[in-house]
């Protein structure tokens, strides 16, 4: 047994974040309020957008995000088999259907040769996850995701 806790990230707290709490907690503000309503501003124009929604998880912008693409029954996503089951809830949640691609098995991260064994013509998108650390293949998974994906949205 250790003698020490393995810690695998832990968070930098400081008084400045303690202080925003304590403030928080004291306005009786421990949802959406003033301060959420600034951080969707602020984050809007930083990103130089017109808009932006906070939302509590992960998971919940990945259901949103499927959401806001119109997946539906029927569709099939895929993702990869390395990842937390937020990542195929928020696809279920919004009805369609996890397709799982194997790990390139060097980089732990989606296979980009696996995704191309997984399309089928009810592909309608690709949710990728960047494990411990490891970016995915990028290029090779946006050279994919653009000729499906244009494919499908010719008229």
């Amino acid at each position: 047994m250790r003698d020490k806790l393995l810690v695998f990230g832990q968070p930098l707290i400081e008084q400045a974040e303690i202080d925003e709490v304590i403030d928080s907690i004291k306005k009786a503000w421990l949802g959406t309020g003033p301060k959420v309503h600034q951080f969707e501003a602020d984050f809007a124009r930083y990103k130089d957008i017109p808009y932006s929604a906070a939302v509590n998880s992960c998971t919940a912008a990945m259901h949103l995000s499927c959401i806001a693409l119109g997946l539906k029954k029927g569709d099939e996503i895929i993702t990869t088999a390395m990842t937390f089951c937020a990542t195929v809830n928020a696809i279920i949640h919004t009805g369609a259907t996890p397709v799982l691609a194997d790990i390139d098995p060097k980089t732990l991260n989606i296979s980009p040769p696996d995704i191309e064994k997984k399309i089928t013509s009810k592909t309608k998108a690709l949710i990728v996850v960047h494990f411990a650390g490891r970016p995915c293949d990028m290029d090779a998974i946006m050279d994919i995701a653009k000729r499906i994906f244009t494919m499908s949205l010719s008229p």
